[in-house]
């Protein structure tokens, strides 16, 4: 393991295992499968580390964005689970369309983080002088793994029966677009940090 990982992936599998306990005692199996989730995309990012030889801030990125999800679901202000809570009242088209709250934060934050890692993977594979084609497909990219993400929100309304936790049509096509925020912004991030 690469010189200052082995200290967050410490703390980040205790914090799961310990959430993972916490989900398993309130039978949130939502939040007990993106725990099991979550895991095993630090352990498949850790791994794809050994040939991508990701910045090592990237990975304390995806670590921090595993642990602000994970609160997402944990925590309650007031009775209000922190993915619900509203930071900045900046729209209200009534319902859930509501920008910006914490899950739409966390949305920009996740996809930051994704886009990195991304850039740095699709990197090895573009030649010198690509750069807009890297950054084309970084961002396809890592929206496609937002896609992905959605994807997965469904199961857990099929499954799992967290409808209400997941949301509806305002909160998935919001959840799309913050996503593209993140992975723009994660790009050009890389991109200048990639000297």
């Amino acid at each position: 393991m690469k010189k200052g990982l082995r200290l967050p992936t410490i703390l980040i599998y205790l914090f799961l295992s310990s959430l993972l306990i916490y989900f398993v005692s309130l039978g949130n199996y939502e939040f007990i499968s993106y725990a099991v989730v979550v895991g095993l995309l630090y352990y498949v990012v850790l791994r794809a580390d050994r040939y991508y030889d990701f910045p090592v801030y990237s990975i304390w990125l995806f670590g921090i964005w595993i642990v602000s999800h994970m609160l997402g679901g944990a925590l309650y202000f007031g009775g209000t689970r922190l993915y619900d809570l509203v930071l900045i009242p900046l729209f209200n088209g009534g319902g859930e369309f509501v920008i910006l709250k914490y899950d739409q934060l966390i949305h920009v934050y996740c996809y930051v983080a994704f886009a990195i890692l991304v850039y740095f993977m699709l990197k090895k594979h573009f030649k010198e002088g690509q750069t807009k084609a890297l950054i084309i497909f970084t961002i396809l990219a890592a929206i496609g793994v937002g896609l992905l993400n959605e994807v997965v929100e469904f199961g857990m309304v099929v499954f799992a029966d967290a409808a209400d936790a997941v949301g509806g049509y305002y909160n998935t096509a919001l959840d799309l677009v913050f996503n593209l925020v993140g992975a723009v912004m994660g790009v050009f991030i890389a991109k200048e940090f990639d000297k």
